[in-house]
Formats: structure tokens, sequence, C-alpha cells
């Protein structure tokens, strides 16, 4: 069995309807809502929300680091992102190096440009757009389902609500420019579990050890993953435990890894008490994110489509 010093943590976060498939951000978050945009006088909170859309798609991006708006503000103030208070728009792409992932690619200054706009999606691009009815906000398209000339079929990560709550286009009555950029983008696309979760217990004949001491009952869990983008995939790959409604409980085991290009990745983790599954019927999910932390946020980590759990608690049947 493997042995490791588990981390207990409790995550105070609950599941968007899918912010938790692209990164979402908001410019009016505590964490840097105050600093000064660029060098101008104003600040991210007023005037950053292309920056906080840059930050989604940088965050979403596999050949990045984790991104967040005041770190993305710093660097482009050191590498000449800002003329004033306004965007560079292709400096942006320069952070990871050029030709290597973020990549402005096309742009639009038609409005309600639909066949740019889907087509720009459907070559697998993120747009960023400057919506109708507001005199300079931007927001950051995410996906399209739907008629393409129909502004509702296109949904949207908006950078100016301080929390998040799903949104189209149709909520600011269409767009009036857009610039669309290419990467290569985590969300549940890019993982395939290639397995099933399997959860293998503790011998039969070394169980009367745990409970000669009054101790739970442990399980080994092992998943394959596979990386289905042309690049690598590096981060940190959660073991969270779920409630029967889907909801996130808390972190179980985690494993830093670097999945290579197309590769194949073989996790093992611990869980330390199999009761929450053979008693309370809880379930357990494979969770990414970029970065770890006691509090990580739903809407910065992607819950892995998983393809159910194989427990041998109850089974002669071993895991060879």
């Amino acid at each position: 069995m493997k042995r490791l010093r588990l981390i207990y943590i409790i995550l105070s976060f609950c599941l968007p309807v899918f912010a938790g498939s692209f990164n979402w951000f908001s410019q009016n978050d505590a964490r840097w809502k105050q600093e000064r945009l660029g060098s101008s006088r104003s600040s991210i909170g007023k005037s950053g929300c292309v920056l906080s859309c840059l930050s989604m798609l940088l965050n979403a991006e596999a050949t990045n680091q984790h991104m967040t708006p005041d770190r993305l503000n710093e660097w482009l103030r050191k590498n000449g992102g800002y003329a004033g208070n306004n965007m560079r728009w292709q400096i942006p792409g320069e952070i990871d190096g050029s030709g290597l992932g973020l990549e402005l690619v096309a742009q639009s200054v038609k409005r309600n440009d639909w066949d740019f706009l889907s087509s720009q999606l459907d070559a697998g691009n993120k747009v960023i757009v400057k919506v109708a009815g507001r005199r300079s906000h931007w927001v950051l398209v995410i996906k399209r389902e739907g008629p393409a000339d129909k502004p509702a079929s296109y949904f949207v990560n908006d950078p100016g609500m301080n929390k998040y709550e799903e949104r189209t286009l149709a909520y600011f009555g269409g767009f009036k420019s857009a610039r669309a950029y290419s990467g290569n983008w985590l969300d549940e696309q890019a993982f395939d579990l290639e397995s099933e979760i399997f959860v293998v217990p503790v011998q039969s004949d070394e169980l009367f050890l745990y409970d000669i001491q009054e101790l739970p009952h442990p399980a080994d869990v092992f998943v394959t993953l596979k990386n289905k983008l042309p690049v690598e995939i590096s981060g940190y790959f959660i073991l969270g435990l779920f409630d029967q409604d889907g909801s996130f409980l808390r972190t179980v085991d985690y494993e830093y890894a670097a999945l290579e290009a197309s590769g194949n990745l073989d996790l093992l983790y611990e869980l330390p008490d199999l009761k929450p599954l053979n008693q309370e019927n809880q379930s357990l999910k494979i969770v990414y994110s970029k970065y770890f932390s006691s509090m990580p946020s739903m809407t910065e980590s992607i819950e892995l489509i998983d393809k159910g759990i194989r427990n041998y608690t109850n089974s002669a049947e071993q895991l060879e």
C-alpha cells in the first residue's frame, strides 16, 4: 500500500455551470482591483476588463504558468503592453515566446459579425469582444451552443461580475468588435481518463491490524490519464471527494505531474478511509489545477470527465 503524509483540506467552493471548464476572473477581485492599470491613473477594478479577459486566456493556455490579472498587469507594464491604459493586443502573446502559446490571430471591427465569431470558435480559438450597450466593456466568448447568428448562442465569461453567473451575448444585445486568439486550451477536452478510478483496499489478511487499533480501512486509488494536447501539461491532479449531488467536499490526495504531449500518465493516490464510498454514497473524481492552494477556486480548476469508480472492497476481483 502507498503510504503518504496526507494533507486534509476543506475547500469552500462550488461548481458553476461551466466556469470550471474555462477560467473566470473578476476585475473587481479584492486581490487586485485597487492596483493601477499599467502606468495610467485608472485601476484594474475600473478599467481592467481586457486585462482580466486576457488573464483568463493565459491561465487556460497549457504552455503558460498560473496567471492572474495582477501578475499579467505587472508583466505588461514591464514589457510595453500598454499605450496609456489601452492594451497593445499582440503583446500578451509574447509572454511565453512567439509561436509557442497564446497568439492574436484575427480581429473584426464590424458590429455583430457573427460569421467572424462563429468561424473563430469553430477553429478552436477564443474571442474577446467589445459588447453593445456599454461605452467600453469587453468579455470573453468561450463557446457557442445554437444558431451562429443568435447572441443567445454565445456564452461568455464577464470580468465585470463580482460573482460568477452564466451569461450570453444576449445579455448585452450583441457586440461591437472582436479579437481572436489561438492556443492550447486547458478544459475538459484536454484530458481523457483512460480507465475507471480503481479503488483497491488493504488485503483482507491485513485488515485485523487496522481493526485492533480501531483505525479506518484505507485503499490505494489508481487511474490512467491521457493528455490530448500536442504540448506538455503540468500541474496538480487532485483526488476529490464529492457528495451525491456532485458537490465538492474535500481533497483526499494529490499529485503534481508533468504529462508529456499526447502522453499517458498513471496516477496513484491513497484513500485513508473507505467509509465515505461504502456507507455514505460519496464518490471520487479527479480535478486539475495549475497551482495548489488550501482554498482553490473551481473557476480556475477543471473537473475531469470520469468513467466511474471500480471499488474492489466487496469483490474477490483484484487489480493486476
